[in-house]
């Protein structure tokens, strides 16, 4: 349904009402009086007359002029007024117009004088929906979205290739940070800092804590709006556990040997990671490299410590994960499969992205509404727990027509704004400070935990992304056999050999 702006004209009707005041002298006869005849008899003389008849005329051409004054000093209050009342009625209506030009009070955007129409791609999951409804407010104006939703591995696949063509057919991409920061630095995102400097007051976009703008920010340069707040930990069956006698695990030791409890009592999946793509098995290891008190990368020189003993402990634990504890899933389970095996009861305990937990009690798609219960991420024994700190957000493509990337970034202002974010809060963690829902997850706390003991973000060191990269490329090929050792130390050999040719070292 589209919405049409109309524009009231003005009608302005001035009534003037003018009071003119004129002076008379003598009485009310038209001739003048005669003569006054004095006691020595004497008259007034013919210049006398004259010089009385000039003082009359004197007289009257005085009260004419002052009449004249006062009929234009009146005539210029009452202009004056009326300008006055002219602007004053022209700021209202000003107003009123800016009003009735916004979409409406869940799209508080200018509608645009002739159709857009915007095409989205990325990856669902609950609070994402809610934010993709959010978008679709905007079409009671002029706009007109498709959101395009893969498999998370696809659709990141899916975006790489359009955007790497220089004309996308989309205009607005989904990712989380690693995606962000890896589009970015292929020059494949167009950088968003004046647009966010010309709305950060009407948005209220300090709202966002700066934590997350720069989870957005690739040396400087903005690059999406952050809407979701995000990281990682455990989701597991309270009842399916307790039946079994098992309890709910701290640590990657605890881990296994629960593992091998669950599937001795007749689970195919013992423990779920997901590891069947290279990002994930990146992102996995930064944050079990994490909890052992390591970086990927030196965050100032940006030496790989990918093949440290730190590093080769990180890739055997998810090596591990992977052969002991789910050895037909871990490897071939998108994020969407974990979501749905633990939805159906096929899995009963393991580590997935806390923007999944609203899912578990969705009826429509849920067997075990009520049962999915959460904990922080897993430790290797100190304090630290394996779980990152991430954001997702839209980006849009470099390559989209100029006169359409404002308003692209009007929509996604919408639906970010903080009703929107109060709405998605239903469904997860968002980034506006302070902004929740009475409804949340149930898994506020486990996040929270996670968020705060967990290793962080991603680095923003100018050669991260290179790393990550690599990393994700190499360790992939563990699925296929490749040692643990061998994998790091090709990721390793190949980040610094294109690190070094890009003097990112």
């Amino acid at each position: 349904m589209k919405a049409t702006s109309r524009r009231w004209w003005r009608i302005l009707a001035a009534f003037c009402a003018l009071s003119l005041v004129a002076a008379a002298c003598g009485d009310d006869d038209d001739e003048a009086p005669a003569p006054a005849v004095t006691d020595d008899s004497s008259t007034l003389s013919t210049d006398d007359y004259d010089d009385m008849a000039e003082d009359d005329a004197d007289m009257a051409d005085d009260d004419a002029d002052m009449a004249e004054e006062a009929m234009a000093d009146d005539d210029a209050d009452h202009d004056h007024d009326e300008e006055e009342a002219d602007h004053d009625h022209d700021e209202d209506m000003a107003e009123e117009e800016m009003a009735m030009e916004l979409i409406s009070d869940e799209c508080p955007i200018p509608n645009p004088d002739s159709e857009v129409e915007i095409d989205l791609m990325g990856w669902e999951f609950p609070i994402v929906s809610q934010y993709a409804e959010e978008i679709a407010d905007c079409e009671a104006g002029n706009y007109s979205f498709n959101y395009q939703f893969l498999d998370s591995v696809e659709a990141r696949n899916a975006m790489t290739l359009d955007a790497s063509t220089g004309a996308p057919t989309f205009e607005v991409y989904q990712g989380s940070n690693a995606f962000i920061g890896e589009l970015a630095n292929q020059g494949f995102v167009l950088p968003l800092n004046d647009l966010v400097d010309k709305y950060r007051d009407e948005f209220n976009l300090d709202q966002i804590d700066s934590a997350f703008w720069d989870m957005a920010s690739i040396d400087g340069n903005i690059y999406s709006i952050p809407m979701i707040s995000n990281t990682m930990h455990l989701f597991y069956n309270e009842p399916a556990l307790a039946e079994l006698g098992v309890s709910v695990p701290t640590t990657f030791d605890e881990a296994f040997a629960a593992c091998e409890q669950v599937m001795a009592g007749g689970y195919d999946i013992g423990f779920l990671y997901m590891l069947s793509a290279g990002w994930a098995w990146q992102i996995e290891f930064d944050s079990v490299l994490g909890s052992l008190g390591v970086t990927p990368i030196d965050p100032v020189t940006g030496q790989p410590n990918f093949s440290s003993p730190e590093g080769v402990q990180a890739a055997t634990l998810l090596r591990d994960m992977w052969q002991r504890c789910a050895p037909d899933a871990a490897g071939s389970y998108s994020t969407d499969d974990v979501q749905a095996a633990f939805q159906t009861g096929e899995a009963i305990l393991g580590h997935t992205w806390a923007s999944r937990a609203g899912a578990m009690d969705d009826p429509e798609a849920s067997t075990v509404v009520g049962e999915i219960q959460f904990a922080p991420a897993l430790s290797t024994g100190g304090d630290t727990v394996a779980a990152p700190a991430y954001i997702d957000g839209w980006m849009i493509p470099v390559g989209t027509p100029e006169d359409m990337v404002e308003k692209i970034f009007l929509v996604m202002l919408a639906a970010t704004d903080q009703e929107s974010q109060e709405a998605a809060a239903e469904f997860g963690l968002v980034t506006r400070t302070g902004v929740s829902h009475p409804n949340g997850p149930r898994d506020a706390a486990a996040a929270e935990a996670s968020l705060v003991r967990g290793r962080g973000a991603d680095l923003t060191h100018p050669a991260a992304g290179l790393a990550r990269a690599k990393l994700g490329e190499a360790l992939v090929t563990i699925l296929d056999g490749t040692p643990v050792e061998e994998a790091l130390a090709a990721a390793e050999a190949a980040y610094l050999a294109e690190a070094s040719e890009q003097g990112l070292l």
